[in-house]
């Protein structure tokens, strides 16, 4: 098992509350500081705000009015090495899979364990400082 990266700045991205919660205390016992967004117009604010600061970002792929993809080409127009995980419950589609893995995230489904979430940051910001 990875040992978990500590101390990074996480965006959280997804439309249920109780998810939302969950991983925000989660992601906060693990030493990790957790900036959160329910919905795609929140989650483009947020971004525009704090982009320099983050980390890595879980992102739901269903998320109203935008849904996750919209956000995620958003934020990789600023930031294309950001490690990210795209969250989903339904299956992932091809093409959005290529795209994905062309640049270098990650998926996980739901449901998931909490201590999956840690290992798949840990995975991709071992990754991201590898590679730079």
């Amino acid at each position: 098992m990875l040992a978990a990266a500590m101390g990074l700045t996480v965006f959280l991205v997804d439309d249920e509350g109780q998810i939302l919660r969950l991983l925000t205390r989660v992601l906060t016992r693990a030493g990790h500081t957790v900036i959160t967004a329910e919905d795609g117009d929140e989650a483009l604010n947020v971004w525009a705000q704090h982009a320099d600061a983050i980390d890595v970002m879980l992102l739901d792929v269903v998320i109203p009015p935008h849904g996750g993809v919209e956000v995620l080409d958003e934020v990789l127009e600023r930031r294309p090495d950001l490690p990210f995980m795209l969250i989903s419950g339904e299956q992932i589609d091809e093409s959005l899979r290529a795209r994905v893995e062309a640049a270098q995230g990650s998926f996980l489904r739901k449901p998931f364990h909490p201590d999956t979430v840690l290992e798949a940051i840990a995975q991709a910001t071992s990754n991201d400082s590898a590679s730079a």
